[in-house]
């Protein structure tokens, strides 16, 4: 396959002058000389993407896009609704491009003239991916090897191959810098394999004018800019990395030993003489911030305290996102003035200026033990020198080695910042990230902090340890504190599905959004198969089943399902109902009643014991043929023992309340419509408030949620919907338990 890079000019209004040198710097106007411009959103933290000769482009921390007048002062935000990728350079041309849907390559792309305010253009057509801009020219790494001329939205589009870059096969090219009119790239070709060159392109007639390489023996490391004089770029090898430097249009390149990560402490070139750099990346040499070293001698010239980012501006002067000590944070002119390097702050945060002395870190405020069971969060909090820095924040569980991430910003609104001034948010005790989120295992987990400050200053990092306890909850099948569900499939097989609780949309989740595990096994055999909780004395909820014989298997719970099943005794087909998991003597055990052909209702006490789990049955009850349902839901009526939830002939659900002896006190109405039902489970504490539930699945397989009240005339709130169901896209369960 033959990918060439194209070249793609929009007519917004007047495209800037080609040229192979750039032409003389444009004056800044006036008023970039008065008072800052008020700049509040830098405040913690942004870079400057593109400058032009009437405004500047940012992104703030926030990831929002902004364009400054030099005028006026005002901002305006870039509107770029999902997918959108604003693209800034050395003009006053702002780009904005959307992805193709499930496809490689850009779908459409606009751009907008910054000085005349005319309205947007709008094109697309791409044949690849928009990789950069350089004012109103787009480059794309597409398969066009013919112009084509196509007119969109009144703006007209010419695509041509750009020359000296058309080698016959698979090629890459990625914009370093530009001036108006000029693009700065590292152009490669993989097929055959070539070294990597730096070229300079003429927008205008889309070709290639310079070509630059590294000496033999060396790589280009990342890091190149272009001036009106000279072309910059650092390369590594032979043992050492060097600042290169071209005067343009003469072979005549300078090399300059630089000791450290020349890479990142490269920030541009200055004029024809200097280089800017920051020297927190010279190992040689105490940082001494972001400096200006001459080319012809062993000058140095301090500009800023730190700088986030440093960008080229149509003028040839560079704009950092820095801060000083006297002047504050906001946005630097950095030019050269009467032949010496000069910084300007031309837009400020607001922020009054304090010394910039090194971040610290002075303590954290993570317990020892977090106790996760009927817990819905908990605190976690690091202290440093300031609050005024972001933090990245990592929990490692050194067991399973899941992961969970966050970053915590603090804003204006104390997002963030916790009342002792320390970083913190409070954990929902959950791993994983996005839509793939489970509830936190237990078990010992390191923590990992990293604050970055938002005034330029080198980050700190922090680390320790704190430990996870959970006991053994109602419904849960792995061990980690949330309800899991069982779900048999038409083939027998059983998904086993593990639920987390959503804070943000505050419905029941399924955890694995990728798919459930599965227990493979001929689940079919068995007509009834009920999760009976913890009756085996393992830390986790196990299942009873009854097969075509009359029986009865325990399956003790196992998160690999390797487990044989253990035979509990036969005799069990005299049973139409067998409801299990709650404890109705009060012993800490999970308990199981059964309803048989006549309609009594029997008691088996829970032992404990995997080889023998029921003591010998014990009548409690008559009349129960009326119900074509039990569920056992634990204590949802505010009495230390388990309850029963009972579901009639009419869809009329009752709730017994268990009395602690082994017996119900009489029955109590919950409501009707119950019979839209196929599957009713004592879920166990879905929500984390510390109080039963029930989650409920109609015969068309639509999931709800009822979370426990606590009052026992009332058990349950109003029911919700799931989020996502129980089931992945497609599968038909003919049971949930």
């Amino acid at each position: 396959m033959s990918v060439g890079v194209v070249l793609a000019v929009v007519a917004a209004g007047p495209v800037l002058a080609p040229t192979a040198f750039a032409a003389a710097p444009v004056a800044v106007p006036a008023a970039v000389a008065a008072a800052p411009i008020p700049v509040p959103f830098l405040a913690s933290g942004g870079a400057v993407i593109g400058a032009g000769t009437s405004g500047f482009l940012t992104r703030d921390a926030d990831g929002v896009a902004r364009w400054t007048r030099y005028a006026d002062g005002v901002s305006t935000v870039v509107e770029t609704g999902a997918g959108g990728v604003v693209h800034g350079s050395a003009s006053d041309s702002v780009v904005v491009t959307w992805p193709k849907s499930q496809r490689y390559g850009t779908e459409r792309a606009v751009v907008f003239d910054m000085v005349t305010g005319a309205a947007p253009v709008t094109f697309s057509g791409f044949d690849g991916e928009v990789t950069g801009a350089v004012g109103s020219a787009l480059f794309d790494d597409g398969h066009e090897l013919h112009p084509v001329l196509s007119t969109q939205n009144g703006g007209v589009r010419t695509s041509t191959q750009v020359t000296g870059m058309t080698e016959p096969s698979h090629s890459e090219f990625r914009i370093a810098d530009s001036l108006p009119g000029t693009a700065l790239g590292f152009y490669r070709s993989f097929e055959p394999v070539k070294p990597e060159k730096l070229v300079v392109v003429d927008i205008a007639g889309a070709r290639v004018v310079e070509t630059y390489t590294a000496e033999a023996g060396a790589t280009f490391a990342g890091a190149a800019t272009i001036t009106a004089d000279r072309v910059y770029w650092v390369e590594s090898g032979n043992g050492k990395t060097v600042l290169a430097s071209a005067k343009r249009g003469t072979a005549e390149v300078t090399r300059v030993a630089f000791s450290g990560n020349l890479a990142a402490g490269y920030k541009g070139g200055l004029g024809s003489d200097w280089s800017v750099l920051d020297t927190r990346w010279d190992t040689t040499t105490p940082a001494q911030g972001i400096v200006a070293r001459s080319l012809t001698d062993e000058t140095s010239v301090k500009l800023l305290d730190h700088a986030e980012s440093v960008m080229k501006a149509a003028d040839g002067t560079l704009l950092a996102v820095g801060t000083t000590a006297d002047r504050g944070t906001g946005v630097y002119r950095l030019a050269v003035v009467d032949g010496r390097p000069t910084a300007e702050l031309i837009a400020s945060t607001g922020v009054t200026p304090t010394p910039t002395t090194p971040l610290s870190y002075t303590g954290h405020g993570v317990p020892a033990t977090v106790a996760l069971d009927g817990v819905a969060k908990t605190r976690l909090g690091w202290k440093f020198s300031t609050a005024d820095a972001d933090l990245s924040v990592e929990l490692r569980h050194k067991q399973s080695w899941t992961l969970f991430r966050t970053s915590v910003r603090p804003r204006e609104t104390g997002t963030g910042v916790l009342p002792d001034g320390s970083l913190g948010f409070d954990w929902t005790g959950e791993v994983g990230s996005g839509a793939y989120r489970s509830s936190a295992p237990a078990g010992e987990y390191e923590w990992t902090v990293t604050a970055r400050p938002w005034n330029g200053m080198p980050s700190v990092t922090a680390s320790g340890t704190f430990t996870v306890n959970r006991g053994p909850q109602a419904h849960d099948f792995t061990g980690n504190g949330s309800p899991d569900l069982f779900a048999r499939r038409a083939d027998g097989n059983l998904d086993v599905i593990d639920t987390r609780w959503d804070d943000a949309t505050g419905q029941l989740a399924v955890a694995q959004t990728r798919g459930s595990a599965v227990w493979t096994g001929d689940w079919n055999r068995y007509d009834r198969v009920e999760s009976v909780g913890d009756i085996a004395g393992s830390p986790a909820a196990d299942t009873v089943a009854r097969d075509k014989t009359g029986v009865l298997w325990l399956h003790v719970s196992d998160p690999s399902a390797t487990g044989e099943p253990v035979r509990i005794g036969g005799g069990w087909q005299i049973y139409t109902q067998l409801a299990g998991g709650s404890d109705l003597t009060g012993d800490g055990r999970a308990d199981l009643v059964a309803v048989d052909t006549a309609g009594d209702l029997y008691l088996y006490k829970g032992t404990g014991n995997a080889s023998e789990p029921f003591e010998p049955r014990k009548k409690i009850g008559y009349g129960w043929g009326i119900y074509h349902q039990l569920t056992a839901t634990g204590n949802i009526g505010g009495n230390p023992t388990g309850d029963l939830v009972a579901r009639d002939k009419d869809g009329v659900l009752w709730t017994y309340l268990g009395k602690g002896d082994g017996t119900y006190a009489p029955r109590t109405k919950i409501g009707g419509g119950w019979n839209v039902y196929a599957d009713i489970v004592g879920i166990g504490d879905g929500d984390k408030d510390g109080r039963p539930d029930v989650y409920a699945r109609t015969t068309a397989g639509e999931a709800y949620f009822y979370s426990g009240s606590g009052d026992w005339k009332a058990p349950f709130k109003p029911r919700s919907t799931t989020l996502g169901g129980v089931a992945p896209s497609g599968t038909t369960y003919n049971q949930v338990f």
